[in-house]
């Protein structure tokens, strides 16, 4: 399966999102009960509107500023989440005039509970209000792909219901559009084009190397699944959590650790075990047995990133065949580290991302 057709299908970020603007006033929480979000993509609504329609209240300048504003807020609760996004931005925010409503395909004419029973154009008419549009691009991580995440990425719209009530403008209700899953491919990185690699498979390398390195791993590997120590296995995934979204309140990695280790220390596509422990045909050796073992920091971390962070050199990269080897040269205050890992590479026509992954480590 490619890159494009793993995609899910388009929702939209921010359901039942509502928030009210006013002088000195912070947004209000999310409505719990929420709108449900569609998807103009896969409608196959026939709108029949009034006439006339309703005339809009046009937000001035400064409400506009404000609206959008909050938009970003609320956008960014979720595109902050580590390791998610590659791109995530709020391109624009425009005042959809009446001409283009039935163009739509949005049920403004149904009565609604969150909105007190009325229709959309019935809150365009009192207390009055507006219809916006915004655009949104956001690009996953190769490891979020490989995750399945619950949006797709691309540029997609959002139709927002703005109304103006006495507190100030409130979102009151809103939808989803699912515009284009394929972004402007940018520029590759320098190395990346002398490598001959995707830009995931550019991606994914850098951050694989990066964690074993801040894991500690310094050490002769022929077989790192076989051969990893429990202590190695909880250091690797601390490290790699940083790309793979993080660490949950019980400390677990946010994407179960079958799939991380598939995807870092396999060339196994056909099955992406997805629990917790030691179901997964590629898991570690290490974390088959029946104590669970937690992502956890490595002692000499701290050190490691600093050496890391201060020699952009520190890391070079070579490619022979099919194989990427990456050199590791860290001038520690205890030992001078020289490792040489080697990954294989598996193609986008395999799996839901091209990507690498290691086959084997040696200390030089």
């Amino acid at each position: 399966m490619t890159r494009s057709t793993f995609r899910l299908a388009a929702l939209a970020l921010c359901a039942g999102l509502l928030f009210t603007l006013c002088t000195g006033c912070a947004p209000a929480a999310p409505a719990s009960s929420g709108a449900p979000a569609g998807s103009a993509a896969e409608s196959t609504l026939t709108v029949t509107l009034p006439d006339p329609l309703p005339e809009p209240i046009q937000p001035t300048e400064e409400d506009l500023t404000a609206i959008t504003d909050v938009l970003e807020t609320r956008f960014r609760e979720d595109w902050d989440r580590p390791g998610r996004y590659l791109t995530a931005r709020l391109d624009s925010v425009r005042v959809i005039p009446p001409k283009e409503w039935a163009d739509l395909q949005i049920p403004l004419t149904d009565n609604t509970p969150w909105l007190d029973g009325r229709s959309c154009l019935d809150c365009i008419t009192d207390p009055g209000g507006c219809l916006l549009m915004v655009r949104t691009t956001t690009e996953y991580t190769p490891e979020t792909m490989i995750g399945a995440p619950q949006y797709s990425d691309g540029v997609a719209d959002h139709v927002y219901l703005a109304l103006k009530e006495e507190t100030g403008w409130t979102i009151a209700d809103q939808w989803g559009y699912y515009t284009s899953s394929e972004l402007p491919e940018p520029s590759p990185d320098p190395i990346q084009e002398e490598l001959d690699l995707t830009r995931a498979q550019w991606l994914m390398l850098q951050h694989q190397t990066r964690a074993l390195a801040l894991s500690g791993i310094f050490r002769d590997l022929e077989n790192p699944l076989e051969e990893l120590t429990p202590a190695e296995c909880a250091w690797y995934l601390y490290a790699r959590s940083e790309s793979w979204f993080g660490l949950t309140d019980e400390g677990r990695t946010q994407t179960p650790s079958s799939i991380i280790f598939q995807a870092d220390f396999a060339a196994e596509n056909g099955v992406w075990a997805a629990d917790w422990r030691g179901g997964g045909l590629c898991m570690p050796k290490a974390l088959k047995g029946p104590e669970e073992v937690l992502p956890a920091q490595n002692p000499d971390e701290a050190a490691i990133r600093a050496a890391l962070d201060a020699d952009p050199n520190a890391i070079v990269y070579e490619r022979t065949g099919d194989t990427v080897t990456a050199t590791l040269t860290l001038s520690l205050e205890s030992d001078t580290i020289a490792m040489e890992y080697t990954f294989g590479l598996v193609p986008d026509s395999t799996g839901p991302v091209s990507r690498t992954y290691l086959q084997t480590a040696r200390r030089l």
